[in-house]
């Protein structure tokens, strides 16, 4: 039991450390969003140099966006039996009911728990993998729009 409790918290870990570099990297596309928009009239209407960086470094950002949000709003539709010990089925179960809800909880077995704890651990780690792999597609176009947008500074000196 103590080993898949570890688990569970580790993969938990994975998904935190996951959330925090999205925020961080979210801030960062976004601080570049708003300087496209602060100087939208000078990049849009300058050279066809300074255009065509625009029109790619307000693509990089929306696509990078795009993947922030996929990080931050995981899809949370736990589709297999219902667990006991997930949050979303427990509150769908006794939000009306807290009393019965509290009864059931506390009826669970050792066996039980350790199964779906063995099966939030394996939905967790989907969810944490899921994560990852847009973080790297969202660090590669961010690449691409802090280039784009440096490049942009430098051509409106």
């Amino acid at each position: 039991m103590e080993n898949l409790k570890y688990t569970f918290n580790q993969v938990n870990d994975w998904i935190k450390t996951a959330d925090q570099k999205a925020m961080i990297l979210g801030s960062f596309n976004i601080a570049g969003f708003i300087y496209q928009l602060i100087n939208f009239d000078k990049l849009i209407y300058g050279s066809t140099y300074t255009t065509i960086l625009f029109i790619l470094s307000l693509s990089s950002t929306l696509v990078a966006l795009f993947f922030w949000l996929r990080i931050i709003y995981p899809k949370l539709d736990n589709k297999h039996k219902k667990s006991k010990i997930y949050f979303q089925h427990i509150a769908n179960a006794y939000e009306n009911d807290i009393d019965s809800g509290i009864e059931e909880l506390q009826k669970i077995s050792d066996q039980e728990f350790e199964r779906d704890l063995a099966s939030q651990i394996v939905i967790n780690s989907i969810i944490a993998k899921k994560k990852y792999v847009n973080i790297q597609k969202f660090i590669w176009v961010f690449g691409v729009q802090v280039v784009t947008i440096v490049l942009l500074f430098i051509s409106l000196l």
